[in-house]
């Protein structure tokens, strides 16, 4: 179950993928309300490509919160390192429960939720309403957060949380935060996965639509020489340059007075606000993280090409498997090859390289 959770006294918080490529869920938080005890749940599906946009336009009608149910456990099924492309999926629905003010009177919340989705550009389908009591959402959320291993070598360890005694891997502390990536969806976790499998030593890495900063601090933690975090949301940044600070090694009191500034050129991982277009108009990668949906990943794949590296690789992540065959057609088309794809459905990430062989780097 993914949850944007609601707290007890209205304000809401999420763990979801608000990235680039899709409207933002962040940019324009509902009204914190003090004295709801009740609340208005609408339970609908929607199409799997279509949830971001249509919980953007749920926020715009002074929804609450969202809870995405009755999905199974991430699970991740490696693909063979091949040129071959992948194959037609088939298109899945994503159940939804919305939930509004008990305050509002009776039908308005249906009402709500059927002009979100014709904001979206969906049919009014079939929904459930349904009063529910008030539960204190965030408390109940961060009880079922638990340290979560990716790949061979890495744990995604949640804010709060101890990591188990001997576990041997490299930790990732990660705030909790208005921002994509802390661990729990498959679009992160498939990412860590190729990036793990791909990354090579001294790398320079780009991770375009930071969310947390996850992707970048694990490039650094597994090898690479720098990584230039980038997004274009500025509680994004925030969030990362705190998923940085708190994943730094304790230094001295002397250290630690350092400007902002001035640890920011010293860091093996920079943060800064851009969109990912400005950000790779100005800088060559050995390595790029793309986690930000197909829609931005289409218009980016000309550029992308253009400033990599010989022997680069690319993850492209935050996209379904409905938009494999597409993406790595213009991938191909742009001069980019095709390597390998990850896959939890709905979710894919697929490995690209640039032509020629890397260089050797310090």
């Amino acid at each position: 179950m993914r949850r944007r959770a609601i707290s007890s006294d209205g304000s809401k918080t999420s763990s979801v993928d608000p990235r680039v490529s899709r409207p933002r869920l962040r940019s324009a938080p509902p009204p914190r309300l003090r004295s709801t005890r009740t609340w208005w749940q609408v339970s609908l599906e929607v199409p799997a490509r279509l949830e971001e946009t249509l919980v953007a336009a749920l926020w715009e009608q002074g929804c609450l919160g969202v809870e995405t149910r009755g999905m199974p456990p991430p699970r991740q099924s490696r693909e063979t390192w091949s040129n071959e492309g992948p194959q037609a999926p088939k298109r899945s629905r994503v159940p939804l429960a919305v939930f509004f003010p008990g305050t509002l009177k009776t039908g308005e919340a249906q009402a709500r939720v059927r002009r979100a989705l014709a904001a979206a550009g969906l049919r009014p389908g079939a929904v459930r309403v349904r009063r529910v009591a008030d539960r204190a959402w965030v408390e109940e959320w961060q009880k079922t957060l638990r340290p979560m291993p990716i790949g061979r070598r890495l744990l995604a360890l949640p804010e709060g949380l101890h990591p188990p005694t001997g576990n041997g891997r490299i930790v990732l502390r990660i705030p909790f935060g208005q921002a994509f990536g802390t661990g729990e969806h498959a679009s992160t976790r498939l990412s860590l996965g190729l990036l793990e499998e791909s990354l090579r030593p001294g790398d320079e890495v780009l991770d375009l639509g930071t969310g947390t900063g996850i992707l970048a601090l694990a490039a650094v933690r597994l090898g690479a020489r720098r990584a230039h975090a980038v997004d274009a949301d500025p509680v994004a940044v925030a969030v990362a340059r705190r998923t940085l600070r708190m994943n730094r090694p304790p230094r001295s009191a002397r250290a630690a007075s350092r400007s902002r500034t001035a640890a920011s050129r010293t860091d093996p991982v920079t943060v800064r606000r851009a969109d990912a277009a400005r950000a790779l108009a100005g800088r060559r990668f050995d390595f790029a993280l793309v986690n930000i949906g197909a829609r931005v990943i289409r218009e980016l794949l000309p550029a992308l090409a253009k400033r990599a590296r010989p022997g680069a690789r690319i993850v492209l992540a935050g996209l379904l498997i409905e938009d494999e065959r597409d993406l790595v057609r213009r991938a191909r088309a742009a001069g980019l090859r095709f390597e390998a794809r990850r896959r939890a459905r709905p979710w894919s990430a697929l490995l690209l390289s640039a032509p020629g062989r890397r260089s050797a780097r310090r």
